[in-house]
């Protein structure tokens, strides 16, 4: 069944959490997704700055995320923001989406897998910026849209997966999807 629905991550695509990441722990391995192996040494003091919730009401919008919501807004999509960030952090999520004027219509925060979550609601399109779960959805045969950032390089992407650099090379490569 089709959906007139997308997908859209908060971390990465909508929030700069890796700009607070590093600013708190430096520029360093910024090729890796996974924080502990960045900074082996401080993987307690990373744990700390992941849950703790204040870290989520401050961080900086990313553009192309936000024009990608108000794109997929003006065209009537159902916005579905899911994130794997901690599930104690929904309501501090939802309110910094509402601050920042980014419109969604549908919230899934939770430790449970995101790409499950995906699946269900069988969107148009997903726009991440993780890699792998850009690769399970196209095994599943639904396209992303992969926000360049330095951990998620690859030159083998599947065709259901587009690297985007700014919203209008998303413009540009929505139209290969469909």
């Amino acid at each position: 069944m089709t959906t007139n629905s997308v997908v859209l991550d908060v971390d990465g695509v909508l929030a700069d959490f890796e700009k607070a990441f590093c600013e708190k722990f430096g520029y360093n391995k910024r090729h890796c997704v996974n924080l502990e192996q960045r900074y082996p040494k401080d993987t307690d003091l990373i744990d700390l700055f992941v849950n703790f919730s204040p870290v989520y009401e401050k961080l900086d919008t990313i553009p192309i995320g936000c024009e990608i919501s108000k794109w997929c807004d003006k065209k009537g999509f159902g916005i579905h923001v899911v994130s794997s960030r901690p599930d104690y952090v929904t309501w501090t999520t939802s309110t910094w989406l509402k601050r920042n004027k980014i419109p969604f219509h549908y919230l899934s925060v939770a430790n449970i897998p995101k790409v499950d979550r995906i699946i269900r609601i069988n969107p148009l399109f997903v726009v991440e910026d993780i890699l792998s779960t850009c690769l399970k959805c196209a095994e599943f045969g639904i396209p992303s849209f992969l926000v360049d950032w330095p951990w998620n390089q690859s030159d083998n992407l599947p065709k259901l997966v587009k690297r985007i650099h700014n919203f209008d090379e998303f413009q540009e490569k929505v139209d290969e999807i469909w």
